[in-house]
């Protein structure tokens, strides 16, 4: 009970303290965020409130901190509340076998007569756990009397009654005791009290009762006295000062309290209350009496006995054991049951299980928690309650025979017929989907509702039935009144005359009902409890209180029930009754009400003058106080709360994706100031969309604002069907707190420009299959194992095969398509010696296909097949002398911006684009550009270049042929169908705000789709994150465990798995393969992942659980595939959003393995809201769109560069070649255009180029020549920028921030601040970590940005620099990306300075590359970038005169081996030496030839350089550097005195170089010092410096012959080697 939990939680709180232990309340009456909860070490609540906190997967990480379940009161489990008790143990129980962690579960009960079933119903030991006191083992003995009352009448009786309490209670106070005398109704305490005084006065006794003189004169009972006479029970202050007191749960809470501790200070003698005091407080008397013994039961509306529990338990506050030596009993019945009542305390009935009575609601409960999905699993539940226990020991109770016990000894059969009943139920009202056939049980949006809210079914069952999509307030407020949740409320004798008062005068809406009957007395309450009204009888508000707590979530749950039923108008008005219920405000006040400390004054005279909160932002405080008269505080105070009224801006922007779909993208914008107090961390909206003509919500999102985000503009985007051209669309933002607080904005659609209808797809002809040996050549047909081409290949086959024509081929993943572009490739080596180019949009397909075509191409075959990626860099002479280059989308438009630089890249023969579909994404425009660029460069150079595009099924290939030049009959599109494995799609819908318990939701069903369909089949499960693979293995590990199966996935022997094991670095995928289940991931290392590939493809894992990144890289097809969830983090939006519709088919297309199943199977899990919009688009094809336009100027930058644009009249040529023109012409709106008229296109075309060119002039990148205005050059930073791969933001970030003196600290800012790292994600909760770990690192950054991704990159790289241990596995694989983007921004920032003479700032720049390379900072030790040169070894060192590597290379090695082998084993030495030994010891010396140098003069500095040590030919030694690294190192002439950099040129040597800077003499005759510097990008302490002296000597015609320049000074463009920068 409440009560009891109240004074647990008082008790445990004081005793706990000093320990520093939290001990808090939860109950209806308390409630705490899940934070306290979690903060929290002692939780005290009922067992509802612990059911429903469970039965919720949102709060399933919160249920596994819990390490020990204390359950109070366990013997009510006979009770009503017995149930619920059954269900939480059950889930406990079971919650330990399949998390496999331990909670201790403590039982207390009041003795018991078969307390052993309930000692085996909680799983415990007998032998250690159970102990059993009886009555002989009170600390204070105890005297039980039974009374029997006679009367003549029920009068007679209950006067006779009062007269012998009276005579008990005056017997034990004249002894010196307090007596607690337990009525069974709130209104028998008032009543019995009043009667007892009555008597007292008669007898003139009252004094004996009253307290003596000398408690009156306590200060103790004054301060008492003082807050009673304050309390609002009137009853309580008329009796209190005569010693008695009432108790009942119907009191203020404050009121109980009070009375709890006066009688425990002694204060009172006499106290009357109800059973809830015994349960619940623990405040013994001396005597306790039992004043009758029937209960009015509400269920079955009558009159019952107590029972025996009770009986006893009220008995048990008989005897303080502090004070006295013995307690007395009283049971005051009438006559005839007194024997009844002697039999049932000597021989107490055993304790039955109630749990059939709520079977129904329960059983909801765990099928939406995912612990029951089957008749199997819910008869396996049922085996964990005390159901089961007693069943077997009592089976008559059940409605058992003794011979079904004989013949079914568990009692199966009976289990399921009360599943079944159960399930029954459940599916008529349309709570779960219960398939008759299978048993399986799916669970439906109802079903969640009714069990998050706590929602009886038979609740449920009213509801489909009464609510309705237009129903009045009146009507929701009579349907609410009819909740089963209500059903024990009752219509009492002396409320009637209150309750008809208050229908007439007080009540806004229509009492339906009256109110004489029970929903009508709700209804009114519910009213009065929204108004604030004050009511008189104490039972009304007793069950005021108990709606009050009740509405709030059903409420809710019928907003959450209309939402999901897309009903317009009755959604508003629940959600608008929920804020009602939660602000206790009617709608029709004014907003300004929410505002608690606003004076009452101030808000009625807002509510007659009835001013909108527009008007009232108009008004200026003088305004304000003509208008309402008011003073200027009160106008200050109405100003500020308006300001603090949550208000938000929209702009919306719609982009018709085809005919019957468009997609919705809104900013939303803050329009309030934020205050924690009203705002608190967030504030919660709803986005919906609604169609006025239907009536119909077609999308409805739950929306968070989080206050950090409340100054910036936020992102949301979402796609709708377009039903009709002529449907009147609006978009509402209404909060989820505030009343009024709402944005409506119209759509109108018949403005919009839609697409044209897509022409049909290629049919598919019934073409016999081609054999292999139609390629009329054996070299060719020995590449392939199989007879004959499929019927997608045979249709393509004179193609791809016999022309040189440019070709599109679209079809599903799995059709064969790559075997398509293999054809090509066999045609261009059979007629050319070009190169062929194949890019794959991400790293792990173009590995996937090198590992492919290096096994069918390379050896025999004789081609040479390289990678260009990110991760593999070849050299210049690889690249020329390749046939195959494979690379990303940024690779190749990095290596063919310079394309008249780079001979090969204008040898390419055939360019073919895998998923070309994926232009519509972000990396699309790179792939856009260098179509564009190639076809240019085929045009340029009069050098075909075939281009084969390779895609799944599109609504607009006919665009995308015409963009690349493909004829008719090279253009292929097939229909989504067309597999060679037909598939079967199963789409399921869950409910849920929260991405992490929406995804924990999904794994219950995921392991029933693999047992349902593929049980011993390999099946592929796709999430989002690298998170959610560990999670979904670790859930789906537990389901089998549970299933007593926990190696069903595994198929391979023992000891092959521990070798297999013993190989795997990856701690959680060393588990989880143990279970036959693999993890597939980036952030796994290539090792591992090859492991986990070669287990799944020989059938010895069954399940793998990967991100997206499998779908599109490796080849592993599944019989299975399961995407659970359609969601993602996007770091930028700070917010889940939805995954591309091309990733979700691609996911798809992996299920059905084409040699071994007839057809595959794929189920997609998505958020309930979003499974109509799958279903109906699912299997359409969709256009690809352009997304060029967003991306334009870093594009536009590298052709101004390359010399294609110079011009504006040129980069308005340039993109009519671009796919964006394209599309610009046939779906105008998407791209913001109105029309798509040649004079509009023209417009939008030359105002988008302005505004391009405009940006990079900001960012420093372009100018335009003075005098022909229309005429473009690059500059420097515009060079640099489009050579190293930059944004053009980065360009002006380097501008803005980088001067001639930045300090090695602020470099390391600007080189985290910039545009490259906006991408680098910042997971959920990821700022609490990077708080932590900003802590541990060097130099402060910013404390209010840890959600930043530019912070967090500051973070990594410090952290890299000290060796920090990373906080979670995904922090490695984020620092490879930091590490792998810092090279080429680092390599610019140096170019920067250098252009402008900055010879410090180069430096410095210089420097943070050796940091990087050697992960250290650039004061410690350069002696540590050594292996084993820890603290201990460098003070050797030191002994020994050795300081820094410079010392210790020109130390003997002799010498050095000998320091070494004092503190190092011969194996660390060996290691050392190794390293030691790669370490260049490079001379360099310069020669200014013997010419005199004269004034502005070119002058050539030869310079010569040679390594004494021999260069390694693996990379240079980087251990903590994720990619191989060369030596580079840059040649630097400066002026230190004036800190001018005169010349840079970077240069790279294996033995020798011989080279030159050339520079321009002084103006001035003289002797000058300048400084060579040849410094490393790699190692510290290997630089080498060198003093040059110049004489300056007068010229003939000083000045005359003044030298420009040569731009040969700055060589920053050199190295063509170094194609490392475009990472």
């Amino acid at each position: 009970m409440k009560a009891l939990a109240a004074e647990m939680t008082a008790s445990f709180g004081k005793r706990l303290s000093p320990l520093g232990i939290s001990v808090k309340e939860l109950t209806g009456d308390i409630q705490l965020s899940k934070q306290e909860i979690i903060d929290t070490q002692v939780i005290v609540t009922t067992p509802e409130k612990w059911d429903v906190i469970t039965r919720k997967t949102s709060d399933v990480g919160l249920t596994s901190l819990v390490k020990l379940l204390i359950i109070d009161e366990v013997h009510l489990l006979n009770e009503d509340r017995g149930p619920v008790i059954e269900a939480v143990v059950a889930r406990t129980l079971r919650q330990v076998e399949q998390s496999q962690s331990m909670i201790r579960i403590v039982g207390l009960s009041a003795t018991l007569p078969n307390y052993k079933d309930v000692s085996d119903f909680l799983h415990v030991d007998r032998s250690k756990g159970l102990f059993f006191f009886n009555s002989a083992y009170r600390p204070v003995p105890l005297e039980m009397n039974f009374i029997g009352i006679n009367g003549e009448n029920y009068l007679k009786v209950k006067e006779n009654m009062n007269m012998v309490t009276y005579q008990k209670c005056r017997k034990s106070i004249f002894e010196g005791n307090q007596v607690m005398i337990f009525v069974h109704s709130r209104k028998g305490t008032g009543a019995t009290a009043e009667a007892l005084i009555e008597i007292g006065q008669l007898r003139d006794e009252n004094n004996i009762v009253a307290p003596s003189y000398d408690v009156l004169s306590t200060p103790e009972y004054k301060s008492i006295l003082k807050k009673v006479r304050s309390s609002r029970n009137v009853q309580l202050k008329k009796i209190f000062e005569m010693g008695y007191a009432i108790h009942h749960a119907g009191m203020l809470r404050r009121d109980r309290q009070l009375v709890e501790e006066a009688f425990s200070a002694g204060f009172i003698n006499i106290l009357v209350c109800t059973a809830t005091l015994a349960w619940g407080v623990n405040l013994p008397a001396h005597t306790v009496l039992i004043k009758g013994t029937e209960v009015y039961n509400s269920q079955r509306g009558m009159f019952v006995d107590i029972g025996a529990l009770d009986v006893m338990q009220i008995f048990g506050r008989a005897g303080r054991p502090q004070f006295d030596t013995s307690g007395e009993a009283f049971i005051l019945t009438t006559y005839e049951k007194v024997q009844h009542y002697i039999r049932l305390i000597s021989h107490q009935l055993p304790i039955e299980s109630q749990i059939y009575k709520r079977a129904a609601d329960l059983l909801n409960g765990e099928i939406v928690l995912g612990t029951v999905s089957n008749i199997r699993e819910a008869i396996t539940w049922l085996s964990y309650t005390y159901l089961h226990v007693r069943m077997r020991k009592n089976p008559l109770v059940y409605g058992c025979t003794i011979d079904d016990l004989e013949l079914d000894p568990h009692l199966t059969g009976k289990k399921r017929e009360l599943i079944v009943s159960a399930a029954n139920k459940l599916d008529k009202n349309k709570m779960i989907r219960y398939d008759r056939k299978t048993g399986n049980f799916y669970v439906t949006a109802l079903g969640r509702i009714a069990s998050h809210y706590y929602i009886e079914a038979d609740t449920i069952e009213m509801l489909n039935e009464k609510l309705m999509s237009h129903i009045s307030d009146s009507i929701i407020f009579n349907v609410f009144s009819l909740c089963s949740e209500f059903e024990n409320v009752m219509v009492r004798e002396d409320e009637l005359s209150e309750l008809f008062e208050l229908e007439e005068e007080a009540c806004l809406l229509e009492v339906r009902g009256g109110h004489t009957s029970r929903e009508g007395k709700v209804n009114i309450l519910l009213q009065m409890f929204i108004s604030g009204e004050r009511l008189r009888s104490f039972s009304l508000i007793s069950d005021m209180s108990y709606v009050s707590q009740n509405c709030g979530r059903i409420f809710r749950a019928f907003f959450e029930i209309s939402l999901n039923n897309g009903w317009v108008e009755l959604s508003k008005k629940l959600l608008n009754m929920c804020k009602m219920v939660d602000k206790r405000i009617w709608s029709h006040l004014h907003p300004l009400r929410q505002f608690t400390n606003l004076k009452p004054g101030l808000l009625n005279k807002l509510d007659k003058a009835r001013i909108s909160l527009d008007s009232l932002r108009d008004l200026n405080n003088k305004e304000l106080q003509n208008i309402l008269s008011v003073g200027s505080p009160g106008a200050g105070a109405i100003k500020r709360a308006v300001a603090m009224f949550p208000r938000i801006d929209i702009d919306v922007s719609l982009q018709p994706i085809t005919r019957t779909i468009i997609r919705v993208s809104l900013t939303i914008e803050a329009l309030f100031k934020w205050q924690d107090r009203w705002h608190g961390s967030s504030e919660p909206w709803w986005i919906w969309v609604e169609d006025a003509t239907t009536n119909k919500i077609h999308h409805s999102e739950y929306f968070l604002l989080q206050k950090k985000q409340a100054n910036e503009p936020i992102k949301l985007t979402f796609i709708i069907p377009i039903l009709s051209q002529n449907s009147r669309y609006y978009i509402h933002a209404i909060s989820d707190r505030w009343l009024h607080a709402m944005h409506l904005i119209p759509i109108n659609l018949s403005e919009i420009t839609l697409p044209e209808s897509r022409p049909p797809h290629t049919k598919l002809l019934s073409l016999t299959p081609l054999p292999i040996s139609t390629l009329n050549n054996e070299k060719f047909e020995s590449l392939y194992p199989f007879p004959c081409f499929n019927r997608v290949q045979t249709q393509v086959y004179h193609t791809m095969y016999h022309t040189d024509t440019n070709a599109f081929i679209g079809a599903p993943t799995g059709s064969g398509k790559t075997i398509v572009g293999e054809l090509a490739m066999l045609k261009l080596f059979r007629d050319t010696n070009l190169k062929v180019v194949y890019i794959g949009p991400l790293k792990a397909l173009v590995r996937e296909r090198i590992k492919d075509w290096k096994k069918k191409f390379g050896g025999e075959f004789g081609k040479k097949v390289i990678e260009l990626t990110g991760d593999y860099t070849p050299d210049i002479r690889s690249l020329q002398t390749a046939d195959i280059i494979l690379t990303t989308p940024e690779k190749w438009d990095g290596i063919s911006r310079n394309w008249k630089q780079r001979s090969y890249v204008s040898k390419v023969g055939l360019m073919i684009i895998d998923e070309i579909h994926l232009l519509g994404i972000d990396r699309g425009p790179i792939l856009e550009v260098i179509v564009s660029r190639m076809r240019y460069i085929s045009n340029q150079t009069d050098t075909p270049i075939r281009i084969v595009g390779l895609s799944t099924a599109l609504a607009n290939p006919e665009d995308l042929g015409d963009w690349l030049g493909i004829e008719p009959h090279g253009l292929y599109n097939f229909h989504p169908s067309v597999r060679p494995v037909p598939i079967t799609i199963h789409i399921t819908g869950f409910q849920g705000k929260h991405y992490c318990p929406l995804m924990a939701s999904m794994n219950k069903p995921t392991y029933a789709a693999i047992r349902t369909h593929s049980p011993n089949s390999p099946v592929l499960v796709f999430v989002s994150s690298r998170r959610q693979t560990r999670l979904t293995a670790l859930d789906l590990i537990a389901s089998a465990a549970a299933d007593e199966n926990p190696q069903q996935f595994l198929s391979i022997s023992d000891e092959e798995l521990n070798i297999v094991l013993s190989r795997v670095q990856d701690p959680n995928l060393q588990h989880t393969l143990a279970f036959g289940i693999g993890l597939h991931h980036a952030g796994l290392k290539t090792g591992d992942r090859a492991i986990v590939e070669e287990l799944f493809k020989k059938n010895r894992i069954q399940v793998l659980v990967s991100t997206s990144t499998l779908a599109w890289g490796v080849n592993l097809p599944a019989h299975l595939v399961v995407v659970k969830g359609t969601e993602y983090y996007d770091p930028k939006a700070k917010r889940y959003v939805d995954m591309p519709i091309t990733d979700v088919l691609q996911m798809m297309g992996r299920a059905g393995r084409p040699q071994y199943d007839k057809f595959g199977v794929a189920f997609i899990m998505v958020k309930q809201g979003k499974k109509n919009f799958y279903k109906k688009f699912i299997d359409q094809p969709f256009p690809v769109e352009s997304s060029l336009k967003g991306h334009l100027p870093d594009h536009i930058n590298a052709e101004i560069v390359a010399g294609t644009i110079s011009t504006r009249q040129d980069a308005v040529d340039y993109l009519t070649w671009t796919y964006f023109f394209r599309r610009l012409e046939k779906n105008p709106t998407y791209y913001d255009m109105e029309e798509a008229s040649f004079e509009k296109i023209t417009e939008f075309l030359s105002e988008l180029v302005d505004d391009t060119l405009s940006d990079l002039e900001l960012s420093y990148c372009i100018e335009f020549d003075e005098e022909e205005e229309d005429k473009i050059y690059p500059t420097s930073m515009g060079r640099i920028a489009s050579y190293y791969y930059l944004k053009h933001t980065t360009s002006e970030i380097f501008a803005d921030n980088i001067d001639e003196s930045t300090s090695i600290q602020d470099l390391l800012s600007v080189l985290c601040d910039t545009s490259e790292y906006e991408d680098l994600p910042v997971r959920h909760n990821e700022e609490k970590l990077n708080e932590k770990l900003a802590e541990q690192i060097r130099w402060d950054v910013d404390n209010y940005s840890f959600d930043s991704p530019h912070t967090k990159a500051n973070i990594l790289l410090q952290a890299h620099f000290s060796h920090l241990p990373l906080p979670i596995s995904d922090y490695y694989s984020d620092l490879k990306s930091v590490l792998d983007q810092s090279v080429r921004i680092v390599q610019a920032m140096v170019d920067v300075s250098a252009d402008v003479g900055w010879l410090e700032t180069t430096l410095n720049c210089a420097q943070i590359m050796q940091m990087i390379m050697q992960a250290q900072w650039n004061n410690t030790s350069d002696l540590k970038q050594l292996p084993y040169a820890t603290g201990k070894l460098i003070n050797t060192f030191k002994q020994y005169k050795i300081y820094n590597v410079s010392q210790l290379l020109k130390t003997s090695k002799k010498k050095v081996l000998k320091i070494l082998k004092e503190e190092l084993t011969n194996n660390k030495v060996k290691k050392f030496m190794g390293v030691l030994n790669m370490l260049p010891i490079v001379t360099m010396r310069y020669d200014l030839g013997n010419e005199d140098i004269h004034p502005y003069e070119e002058m050539t500095i030869k310079i010569n350089i040679n390594r004494r040590t021999k260069a390694p030919s693996n990379g240079a030694n980087t251990p903590r550097f994720p990619k191989r690294k060369d030596e580079s190192w840059w040649l630097i002439l400066g002026d230190p005195e004036n800190g001018e950099l005169l010349a840079l040129r970077r240069v790279s040597f294996s033995k020798y170089k011989n080279t030159k800077l050339v520079i321009e003499a002084p103006e001035e005759p003289g002797e000058y010092s300048y400084v060579l510097y040849l410094i490393s990008d790699v190692y510290m302490g290997v630089d080498v410096k060198k003093t040059l002296k110049l004489t300056v000597v007068p010229g003939e015609d000083e000045g005359d012959d003044i030298f420009e320049g040569d731009e040969d000074n700055f060589d920053i463009f050199e190295d063509e080697n170094d194609l490392d920068i475009f990472s």
